[in-house]
């Protein structure tokens, strides 16, 4: 695995994109609004997908095999849990999108400012469907250099080939890029595990203090990030 060694001038950010360029509490409020029928397959089916954080099973015919045979042990369970999601949850996500989610306010000019400055932009998401989720926030594939859908490639951050991957893509060592994501156990683990520093995204309303300065809100984070592609200085 790569190293951090010492920091080279700043010349790449890559983004996690659900809970990073806009609250995903929105969506799960819409999601579990309106599937009130089936919250307890709802929530096994996120909790299975958490579980599955650095897995890589080579293909993503592997890793949703994988993923149903997690959420169900019978061959006739794993295809209702397959109708479910391609039925019921796919489409409600999309929905929710649409209708209930807006980027973090100043999202597309952030990402304007930052390629304006001669960065290298990433965008490196777990799930599939980023197209549409992007144009529900208004944004679109050409606003980055480089973006991998890990599922698609079966394997799940922060999975060792897809570290290497985003490396060897976006065309930089790990110590001249940051991470920005929300989450310590996928995205906190890939920054590490690539040589990058961190910019933590946390919800507007934090309910316990966070110490660790590499975690900020939203506006925040912005400010930050646009200082070090203005200054060329590093994160803490």
């Amino acid at each position: 695995m790569p190293e951090k060694h010492d920091r080279a001038p700043l010349a790449g950010v890559v983004f996690d994109l659900d809970g990073t360029l806009y609250d995903k509490r929105a969506l799960e409020r819409f999601m579990i609004g309106r599937m009130l029928w089936s919250i307890p397959r709802l929530h096994r089916y996120t909790t299975i997908r958490s579980s599955l954080a650095g897995v890589d099973m080579g293909s993503a015919a592997a890793l949703r095999e994988e993923t149903l045979a997690r959420l169900s042990r019978s061959p006739r369970g794993r295809e209702r849990w397959q109708r479910w999601i391609d039925g019921a949850y796919d489409p409600m996500v999309r929905q929710g999108m649409i209708r209930a989610v807006d980027p973090y306010p100043g999202v597309r000019t952030l990402l304007a400012e930052l390629r304006a400055a001669g960065l290298r932009l990433g965008l490196v998401s777990d799930y599939r469907g980023i197209e549409a989720r992007l144009w529900a926030l208004g944004l679109d594939l050409e606003a980055f250099d480089v973006a991998i859908v890990t599922e698609e490639r079966g394997a799940m951050k922060p999975a060792p080939r897809i570290v290497e991957q985003t490396l060897g893509e976006m065309g930089l060592p790990g110590g001249s890029m940051v991470m920005v994501g929300d989450r310590a156990f996928t995205d906190l683990a890939f920054a590490e595990a690539a040589g990058m520093d961190f910019v933590g995204i946390l919800p507007e309303e934090t309910a316990t203090p966070v110490e660790d300065p590499r975690w900020r809100t939203w506006p925040n984070a912005r400010a930050h990030l646009l200082h070090l592609a203005l200054t060329g200085e590093r994160s803490p």
